[in-house]
């Protein structure tokens, strides 16, 4: 999996999770929905993010670069962009023009700003969780080599399946308030799409090709498949959501590149972070009186990824130049 290739799937991962969070947008629609239904139970971003994760942090760990040091430097790059939207949009304008919407005690501030809560956008619930993963992987990875492909596979799949329904079960009862419990429950869950991230660089570093000669380059045929994926995904009730993701990011990595790629998806995966942390204040916080009076679902939702893709073409650069002063590069 290339820089690129990576990119792409990235930037359909963002576009998946803003699918996945338009019924979020107050007065839009409702939840119930049919199609919104459908549409949210196959957009499963998180999973595509974790594979793709999971692909490059193997890479970077035979590589002998997955130093303490290097997961240190990559968490405060990603602390550094969430902190510097919640300045900007929460701290900020948030403040001024919703005075009383956003808490500043102390103790709940300092929760939000490491991910511990999220009071403040329910959509960044996943940061901390993601932290955490990045600093399990190196023994994640040291026992992929040591189990094999298969019985890693296999043990992933189990504690994802004891996690989900731990988290189904629970969640509301027990683990809603018992914090500490439910961050470790999703870093757990987290394990098997970074597992399948790993085994498929494991895979492409041992010599073997992850891809078919049949399927090389033949764009139109994978878009179909792509299709037809999600819709076989549509009439099952339950399914291992990693393994499906795994699917489209494997059918994707046989895309030859075209303009649709890499003048939209790639940058829009480059930036996919930055749009992560956006998104959610812009639409359910700072504009959603404004943006309703689009009316039409479809255009709101573009308009919506504009504007969070140039946000954070403008906030990136800046978080950048931070982190390449502060030497987290």
């Amino acid at each position: 999996m290339s820089r690129e290739q990576s990119a792409i799937i990235k930037g359909v991962a963002i576009l998946l999770m803003m699918i996945h969070h338009l019924p979020k947008i107050p007065g839009l629609m409702d939840a119930e929905n049919p199609i919104m239904g459908l549409l949210q139970s196959l957009s499963h971003p998180i999973q595509y993010f974790l594979i793709v994760s999971g692909y490059g942090l193997y890479c970077a760990f035979m590589q002998g670069r997955l130093s303490l040091g290097y997961l240190l430097k990559r968490s405060a790059r990603l602390y550094l962009s969430f902190w510097l939207v919640l300045l900007i949009l929460v701290f900020g304008i948030g403040t001024w023009l919703y005075p009383g919407r956003f808490s500043t005690q102390p103790a709940i501030v300092i929760a939000n700003l490491v991910g511990w809560r999220w009071d403040y956008c329910q959509f960044t619930w996943f940061l901390l969780p993601y932290v955490l993963m990045t600093f399990c992987s190196r023994t994640v990875f040291w026992a992929i080599d040591r189990l094999g492909n298969w019985i890693s596979l296999g043990i992933g799949l189990f504690l994802y399946l004891i996690a989900t329904w731990l988290i189904s079960r629970y969640y509301v009862a027990f683990l809603s308030s018992h914090l500490v419990l439910y961050h470790c429950v999703l870093v757990i869950q987290t394990l098997f799409a970074l597992t399948i991230g790993a085994v498929m660089a494991r895979v492409t570093l041992s010599g073997h090709k992850l891809t078919l000669k049949s399927l090389q380059g033949r764009n139109w045929l994978i878009f179909g498949l792509i299709l037809a994926a999600f819709m076989v995904r549509s009439q099952i009730r339950f399914s291992v959501v990693p393994f499906f993701a795994a699917i489209i990011v494997w059918l994707a990595l046989h895309a030859d590149s075209s303009a649709l790629l890499n003048r939209v998806l790639a940058p829009l995966g480059k930036k996919s972070m930055m749009m992560w942390f956006l998104h959610g204040y812009l639409a359910v916080y700072m504009f959603s009186d404004y943006i309703i009076h689009l009316r039409y679902p479809i255009l709101i939702y573009l308009v919506w990824v504009a504007l969070s893709y140039v946000l954070a073409s403008m906030l990136l650069p800046i978080s950048n130049k931070i982190a390449r002063i502060l030497r987290l590069y």
